[in-house]
């Protein structure tokens, strides 16, 4: 409480969030997320307010229908740190982290879930592999909370990302993951590109790499927002589309690249 006070006090909020101070930003996608956002901001709080380096959050809503906007901006008010970015038209995932990678201030960008599946607590151990320079940081998922077609589907496909572009990685798929901010800015991602982030981050040069277990939480409010079968099915057709994209060498070509990025 007193090290806000003094934030407010001399005016500190300009200094932590200027670009040059900045060194984390956590992107947070959000829909139809209105019970799990009081805990995810109080779980977020706890662990921001023990670090003293630049770190900014900003939670992009993908055009809710419940209360999500409302509190989202709400709670803007009351954290110095947290940033709102309210999409226009639905972009799913991906369309989330394309506009805000774009507006991220941080060297390193964090990216994780809002249902309170990923565990803040876990954010300690991607700060710390942050400052030791790390290029991308995955989280592996402990003790996986997805029904077992889920995670069966994942172990085929990490092993095809192993046999097809010699993956370092023990999991792919992980929504708890960081990397450095070059590695993903500007680039014009295709549907569902969100799930292979990690590949491309590799692909752009990502070389330090380093694994971390995580928890997996129980879902506790809501349902998913996806259909596992529908999932499967049209997953297949974009990993399929994905390899030969990053085969073609799409992600480091000019037509990857944003016409204008967004300030």
């Amino acid at each position: 409480m007193g090290l806000f006070i003094l934030i407010k006090f001399f005016n500190w909020e300009t200094i932590l969030n200027s670009s040059d101070s900045m060194f984390i930003s956590i992107v947070i996608p959000i829909y139809n997320e209105e019970e799990s956002l009081p805990h995810l901001m109080e779980e977020l709080d706890d662990v921001i307010s023990g670090v003293s380096y630049g770190i900014e959050v900003i939670l992009v809503d993908d055009v809710s229908t419940d209360g999500s906007p409302r509190i989202i901006e709400e709670f803007e008010k009351k954290y110095y740190y947290l940033k709102s970015i309210h999409l226009h038209k639905k972009g799913g995932q991906t369309g989330c982290y394309q506009v805000a990678f774009q507006q991220a201030k941080g060297k390193y960008i964090i990216r994780m879930d809002g249902d309170l599946q990923d565990d803040p607590k876990d954010l300690n151990h991607f700060f710390h592999l942050c400052m030791d320079g790390q290029d991308l940081i995955m989280g592996l998922r402990g003790l996986r909370k997805h029904k077992r077609l889920l995670r069966m589907v994942s172990i085929l496909f990490d092993a095809l990302m192993v046999l097809m572009l010699d993956s370092p990685l023990h999991t792919n798929t992980s929504s708890f993951i960081a990397f450095k901010t070059e590695f993903v800015r500007g680039i014009k991602f295709k549907k569902n590109d969100h799930r292979y982030l990690p590949l491309i981050a590799i692909n752009k040069g990502a070389s330090k790499v380093r694994e971390i277990v995580v928890s997996h939480r129980e879902r506790k409010y809501g349902t998913t927002k996806y259909n596992n079968l529908h999932k499967i099915i049209f997953g297949m057709i974009e990993t399929v589309a994905f390899l030969i994209r990053i085969k073609s060498g799409y992600y480091n070509s000019s037509r990857s690249r944003l016409i204008k990025e967004s300030k």
